[in-house]
């Protein structure tokens, strides 16, 4: 093949690395292949085959190996050292044992694809490929100009990439296993390594002189871009011309539905991280001396721009984690997942999931890095984090009244109400009482600015946060420490005032970032640091969190069958 052999030979002169690692892998992927098949095991089978490879590869001595495998690993060496020797050795195989054509096939294609694309590791692009498309077989066919059919082993994308990095590219085009990575990008089951895929190709269409031009990546990015708008496919994304904004399914949605004060230029990663109570038995040791601190689990899921799908990227902690651990635990979390984001250049939305006690944790105060000497809040690199109800969410007996009054809302947007939450001297008993009947009566309701902090489990403000969640309200408002009422009443009525309810995140978020940048009113007033610091909210949107099937962030923490 004299294109690919040219453009090997450039990959040389930059100084690259042969894939040697790579090719080492596959041929103990092929030992392994033979060490499966009875009709090799078997010592009179391995005789015939032992003949037939002495025949077609003279100078061949596997005579004398006291183990099967040894004789695999001398054949494959031996035939690995011959110009098209593998093929040879699969087709000898394949002749006594045709069971095996469909591993040993896939294998023989990575060998050669390392030929092509060398000097560069592409672990994560194999694991990100290995997935399945009914459409396959016409998708090879087209970026190959109808000149490739896809064998029967071909099952995942994966397979098809290797398998096409074996054909020529046409004189001054792209290499048809790009051409069917840059299509593959726009489809969900790759939006995890959308990222590795671009610099995947464009390393190699810069080594290969290819980006620029007629034929050149860059053209066929606008070229598909293009295609993929006019037919409405909402993920024809590029780098100079970002598709519509998409909101938090993942579908497309018009720009007001954005994170407030988003890049309208740029699509959303969003996080979804629920923290939920260890509920395995403790230490009965520990526990009875009482010095058992409450631990929870960390898991996370992750949406991108370009799919609905939630993907786990495994990077959660694997043990459970004491409460005064959690925003070390959460910053290595964050830390870990960035790395998956190095070719990426969307803005991130933290959302986390809450269960009552941690509700008035500070979750976008926490440090980035625990270990520096200075504050970094999670909130001056990650502006949009969103707090909600993980009991709400896993309560499916709630969703109905929750959903019930986010219509009614929505539909009436100037008639969302706020109820203050005051016992006005009243004993808690009668308070209660008197308040879940006002928000029972009073539908329009969507908020309720909670008395005391649900910080302690007997707390007024718990108690009535949980009424709240049972009628379906879905906005909470409340001081995490119970410390200036009156400043941090003051605080929220300015937070509400203007455009009232519709903007409290917005402004709830400018309002904590400019007091992190010591932009704030210093002393005790609404604008404080300290007072902000204390300003707790819950916004639960029904429509984002419940709907989108096993897509939904529902979905992820046990809020649907």
């Amino acid at each position: 093949m004299p294109q690919r052999s040219t453009r090997v030979a450039a990959g040389r002169q930059a100084g690259q690395p042969a894939g040697r690692p790579v090719k080492q892998r596959v041929l103990a992927a092929l030992v392994e292949v033979f060490g499966t098949s009875m009709a090799l095991v078997d010592a009179r089978g391995r005789q015939q085959w032992a003949r037939e490879l002495t025949e077609e590869f003279p100078g061949l001595e596997i005579a004398g190996l006291p183990t099967p495998r040894q004789e695999f690993v001398e054949v494959v060496r031996h035939c690995s050292r011959i110009e098209d020797g593998l093929e040879r050795l699969a087709d000898v195989t394949e002749f006594l044992a045709p069971a095996l054509s469909s591993r040993l096939r896939p294998l023989l294609d990575e060998w050669y694809a390392t030929d092509l694309y060398e000097g560069r590791d592409w672990t994560a692009l194999r694991s990100g490929l290995e997935f399945t498309l009914p459409e396959l077989p016409s998708l090879v066919a087209e970026v190959s100009g109808d000149r490739v059919r896809t064998p029967s082993y071909c099952h995942t994308a994966w397979h098809a990439f290797v398998h096409l990095a074996g054909h020529n590219a046409p004189v001054g085009g792209l290499e048809p296993s790009m051409v069917l990575l840059e299509h593959l990008m726009l489809r969900t089951e790759a939006a995890a390594i959308v990222g590795e895929i671009r610099a995947w190709n464009d390393h190699f269409a810069g080594v290969w002189e290819r980006k620029d031009g007629r034929n050149g990546l860059d053209a066929l990015r606008e070229r598909l871009a293009a295609e993929h708008r006019l037919s409405g496919d909402e993920f024809g994304l590029t780098e100079s011309e970002p598709a519509a904004p998409r909101g938090p399914l993942g579908s497309m949605t018009d720009p007001a539905e954005w994170p407030e004060g988003a890049d309208q230029q740029v699509p959303v990663i969003r996080m979804f991280i629920k923290i939920a109570p260890d509920l395995r038995p403790s230490d009965r040791e520990t526990a009875r001396q009482g010095r058992r601190e409450a631990r929870y689990r960390i898991s996370s899921r992750v949406r991108y721009a370009e799919s609905a799908r939630l993907h786990h990227e495994d990077c959660d902690p694997e043990e459970a984690v004491p409460r005064s651990r959690l925003p070390v635990a959460m910053a290595e979390l964050l830390s870990t997942t960035a790395e998956l984001w190095q070719s990426r250049d969307e803005n991130v939305v933290l959302e986390f999931f809450l269960p009552a006690e941690l509700l008035t944790e500070p979750v976008e105060w926490w440090n980035r890095d625990p270990q520096l000497s200075h504050s970094n809040p999670l909130l001056s690199k990650y502006p949009w984090i969103y707090a909600h109800s993980l009991e709400r969410m896993q309560r499916r007996d709630l969703h109905h009244a929750w959903r019930r009054r986010w219509a009614r809302w929505k539909s009436d947007p100037g008639g969302g109400r706020i109820h203050w939450c005051d016992p006005g001297g009243r004993p808690a008993a009668e308070h209660l009482e008197l308040l879940d009947a006002k928000i029972g009566k009073e539908e329009g309701v969507v908020c309720m600015v909670l008395s005391d902090s649900p910080r302690t489990r007997n707390a007024l403000g718990l108690r009535e946060l949980r009424l709240g969640l049972d009628h379906g309200v879905p906005v909470m408002i409340f001081e995490r420490e119970h410390a200036a009422p009156d400043v941090f009443r003051s605080m929220v009525k300015e937070l509400l005032a203007d455009e009232g309810l519709a903007n409290l995140p917005e402004r709830a978020r400018q309002w904590k970032g400019d007091a992190a940048a010591g932009s704030a009113l210093h002393g005790t007033g609404p604008h404080d640091k300290a007072v902000l610091r204390n300003l707790g909210v819950v916004w639960d949107d029904p429509q984002q969190l419940l709907d989108g099937d096993a897509c939904a962030p529902a979905a992820f923490v046990g809020g649907t069958d």
